[in-house]
């Protein structure tokens, strides 16, 4: 029964966020939550996201997997760089004037996807090994760069504490992923691989679980701010849509220009494009106001019907962009000039 719910959670997770926002608001507006401490329900709901997807992410494999260091280095400046360019841009324009909003916009630009990369690329029929590497090398870089950038766009926002905050990501980031890895390996060895991959199904389904804890009480706590200014939601919802738009309309020509296959174009796209849900959400429920986590919790709902567009909607399309055809009933061709 919880693996059909755990399941559920991970297909339809832009349903649950959504009526989960719904009912933190109900629940907010209905009962006082403003000088209740989530901080400690945080903390657990953060462990609870990252601590399996961290566990079903296969690090060893970037020994021998993707050697195209072109795309990686191009991903990660687009993800890092280019999009905290973009993430600046909006929050001094779109959200200028509401200084807990435009932080969580910060946030989403400087700190990139991680363990989604590798599904979405499996979906889109791109290079999977290619996007493990990015997506183990990009959460390694996260405490090295992500408070730099945030400091630096962010910084005249709010005050940032640059040193507690790579303490936060290597916390989070590090402490899972060496507890996933033995994790794995433990049960692995006593269970075997088969069962493994089956336990890891669920993986999803948990983290999702957490992210769904931290929306509900960041959410109540703000409900009666957000229910008397409404147009909080169209502000931020028009932000996150802006800031996609860029970033596919960026990533698109940058794979054009380098000339990169359709299987490594999608990878430069999605890496580009989307942010790490679990992580941001993390570090804003446990170091900023409740304000930016409600603005963050936005970016579940918006970022899955991007990509599901991108690929589903526009694949047809970019593969003929990249020069990827597919005849019916046929084997991809590639072209190549």
């Amino acid at each position: 029964m919880i693996r059909k719910v755990l399941m559920r959670i991970k297909q339809y997770l832009y349903l649950f966020v959504g009526v989960d926002f719904i009912f933190a608001l109900a629940a907010g507006s209905a009962v006082n939550m403003k000088h209740i401490n989530i901080r400690p329900i945080s903390m657990f709901a953060v462990f609870l996201m990252l601590y399996p997807m961290l566990t079903g992410m296969a690090v060893e494999k970037v020994k021998t997997a993707g050697k195209n260091f072109r795309l990686i280095i191009a991903t990660h400046f687009l993800a890092f760089f280019v999009a905290s360019g973009t993430a600046f841009l909006i929050s001094r324009t779109i959200l200028a004037g509401e200084p807990d909003l435009a932080l969580a916009m910060v946030l989403v630009g400087a700190i990139p996807c991680s363990n989604m990369l590798i599904g979405w690329t499996g979906i889109a029929d791109a290079s999977v090994e290619d996007a493990i590497v990015i997506a183990v090398s990009g959460l390694l870089l996260l405490p090295v760069l992500s408070p730099l950038l945030v400091r630096i766009n962010g910084g005249t926002i709010i005050p940032i504490p640059t040193l507690r905050l790579a303490g936060h990501l290597l916390l989070y980031i590090l402490i899972p992923l060496v507890l996933g890895y033995f994790t794995r390996n433990k049960i692995i060895a006593s269970k075997g691989k088969n069962y493994f991959m089956e336990l890891k199904k669920i993986f999803p389904g948990v983290s999702a679980t957490g992210i769904l804890i931290i929306i509900f009480f960041s959410v109540a706590k703000v409900a009666p701010i957000i229910l008397h200014k409404p147009i909080l939601f169209f502000i931020v919802a028009f932000a996150l849509l802006c800031y996609y738009l860029i970033q596919f309309g960026i990533a698109l020509i940058a794979a054009k220009l380098l000339r990169f296959p359709y299987e490594q174009a999608i990878i430069l796209l999605l890496g580009a494009t989307a942010s790490s849900q679990a992580i941001s959400l993390a570090i804003a429920a446990t170091m900023f106001s409740s304000l930016t986590v409600f603005a963050l919790s936005f970016k579940p709902m918006l970022q899955v019907f991007f990509i599901l567009a991108v690929i589903y909607g526009m694949g047809p399309w970019l593969k003929h962009f990249w020069g990827y055809t597919s005849l019916a009933h046929e084997q991809p061709i590639r072209k190549f000039k």
